[in-house]
């Protein structure tokens, strides 16, 4: 069980990209280790896709506890989540520190703008990457009417966003349905 940890652990640290880049690393070592077969690994693959929450996290879940139990998930789970832990306790404490610094002020307020960028980046590629050539017109208004209705909702009767979630995932049952 040591192993698994500290092979999840390794994985923490280095999980740059995503649960995704890490499935190769994961198959590799659970068929050398013979956590699994590699068909064993395939299916819980497509099991930690289709589940809730992060595809490492999940496939770690699943190969802890078909090697080692409940023991073994924990062990697996732990080991990948225990890096991003330290390292956002770090970040925190740091940041802590020097809040009152008037640099660290002036660096957050420089940073807002570049992720509104690439949030509203990431809505737009979204977005053109979801709309076919014919129904673009009617989902575009369909879209920015959702987008305004919500702006009203979060900034003139400051309703928690969960209602907007909600909001928007049955306008777009109801009319796209």
């Amino acid at each position: 069980m040591w192993i698994l940890f500290l092979f999840f652990l390794r994985l923490g640290f280095v999980s740059f990209g995503g649960g995704y880049a890490l499935i190769p690393m994961i198959e590799r070592e659970a068929v050398q280790q013979g956590w699994m077969t590699q068909d064993a690994f395939l299916n819980a693959v497509t099991v930690a896709g289709m589940s809730p929450g992060p595809i490492a996290v999940n496939l770690g879940t699943l190969i802890g506890y078909r090697t080692f139990g409940i023991g073994g998930a924990a062990a697996a789970v732990g080991g990948l989540v225990l890096p991003s832990i330290i390292m956002s306790a770090a970040m925190l404490l740091l940041i802590h520190r020097l809040r009152k610094q008037s640099w660290i002020s002036r660096l957050f307020y420089g940073l807002q703008p570049i992720v509104t960028a690439l949030i509203l980046y990431a809505v737009y590629r979204l977005g053109i990457g979801s709309l076919d050539r014919g129904s673009w017109g009617g989902h575009l208004v369909f879209g920015l009417a959702i987008i305004g209705i919500g702006w009203v909702m979060l900034v003139r009767y400051r309703m928690p966003p969960v209602y907007l979630l909600l909001f928007s995932a049955i306008a777009g049952a109801a009319v796209l349905g």
